[in-house]
């Protein structure tokens, strides 16, 4: 069960989601999923959603995007329960005797309360998955006033200067108390998971599954972009918290490349009032999955300029996994998937993004080096992946 699901969704979470549905098809699993087409029409603003062909078998049951839908959606964020769309949940447990119950980003169906819906008599084993920090953070991304990372919690005040309603329902232990329904929490990161323990979060199975890429992706993936001009590529949702502005400048210090940024969100009229007069940057809009791999091969590097701690960091590793080295913010996981691949450049201020930008885009020696080693390091492998998921099941059953 997540909010956000293929064509209405943003990506990130959603991705993971049709990645474990498809990985579990293919081992011969029956797989259902419950989203919310309504929690996406809430806030998806220009956002179009995304292409995506659900696999054969692949049972998809969506709360619709009406206004009962809608009703329920703000239900479930202003109260923390489930609302209107009780009924399709409770009609699609009940209509199986299901193994595995996972929740992951179910900020818009109604936390951890549907793990009450399950019929009497049935023991699931009931997991959650944090997808991002909406269990400690009512925004989900510790993007403190819509200006900064959030150091010490303040809600209250964060949320009016957000332009976000409040969440009378959040308590000091809301998160634990919901929390304590699933058998195991599980965190994409290490470092998603102390940033949930420092904020008093406490389960007695909490586990750290890094998200995966499928079975032959990067074989399978299309070729590069063409272009007649080296580039280097952004990609994400355009929003504040992701720190693209922080690139535009610099463009101006590397008239020999372009920035190709692909996404979409609110603060693209800034980013292009931002790009007026630059000729070697261009914002290319919402790309398919497919185009954003055909950019992310064909790049120099990949910048990751976030502003706040990513849980996991997608692109990331599927650039690395690419061969394409990534420079990015010291900052949550990225600090992991950089390390851990041996394939990219770290910074924390932007003296030293620039000068990793100027090594990547003269230093082709160095390049190939960092590239060779994010392709050696065979990260984020489905069959790992989906043992370790397994066997997490079947430690609880």
């Amino acid at each position: 069960m997540t909010s956000f699901f293929g064509a209405a969704s943003f990506g990130g979470d959603a991705v993971y989601v049709e990645r474990l549905a498809a990985a579990l098809l293919k081992r011969g699993h029956e797989v259902h999923v419950i989203h919310s087409a309504a929690a996406f029409r809430c806030v998806q603003g220009r956002h179009r959603g995304r292409i995506y062909e659900p696999p054969a078998g692949l049972r998809v049951h969506t709360v619709a995007s009406d206004a009962r839908g809608i009703a329920a959606a703000i239900w479930s964020h202003q109260t923390g329960r489930i609302g209107p769309a009780r009924g399709l949940i409770g009609q699609v447990l009940a209509s199986v005797p299901f193994d595995v119950v996972h929740l992951h980003n179910v900020s818009l169906l109604g936390h951890a309360r549907i793990f009450d819906l399950i019929p009497p008599g049935q023991q699931p084993v009931k997991l959650v998955t944090a997808h991002d920090y909406w269990w400690i953070c009512p925004q989900s991304l510790l993007w403190k006033n819509g200006q900064r990372v959030c150091d010490t919690p303040n809600c209250w005040v964060c949320l009016p200067r957000a332009g976000r309603p409040p969440q009378w329902w959040r308590g000091r232990d809301h998160a634990r108390a919901a929390l304590g329904r699933a058998d195991a929490v599980i965190f994409p990161s290490q470092s998603a998971l102390a940033i949930h323990q420092a904020r008093g979060v406490r389960h007695p199975r909490m586990c750290v599954l890094p998200c995966f890429l499928p079975d032959g992706w990067s074989t399978s993936a299309p070729a590069g972009l063409a272009s007649d001009r080296p580039y280097f590529a952004a990609v994400g949702r355009l929003v504040t918290e992701k720190g693209f502005e922080d690139l535009v400048p610099l463009m101006r210090e590397f008239p020999e490349l372009d920035l190709r940024i692909a996404g979409s969100g609110p603060v693209e009229p800034q980013l292009r009032a931002l790009a007026a007069g630059l000729a070697n940057l261009k914002l290319l809009g919402q790309l398919s999955s497919q185009d954003v791999v055909g950019l992310l091969r064909g790049a120099r590097a990949l910048l990751v300029p976030s502003h706040f701690p990513e849980t996991f960091g997608y692109v990331a590793a599927e650039a690395m996994a690419l061969g394409t080295p990534v420079i990015a913010r010291r900052l949550g996981a990225l600090t992991e998937l950089v390390g851990a691949a041996g394939g990219g450049l770290l910074f924390d201020s932007v003296d030293e993004l620039r000068a990793h930008m100027h090594t990547l885009a003269s230093n082709q020696s160095n390049r190939a080096a960092l590239a060779a080693s994010a392709r050696a390091a065979s990260l984020w492998s489905e069959d790992a992946h989906l043992a370790q998921y397994l066997q997490l099941i079947e430690d609880l059953r």
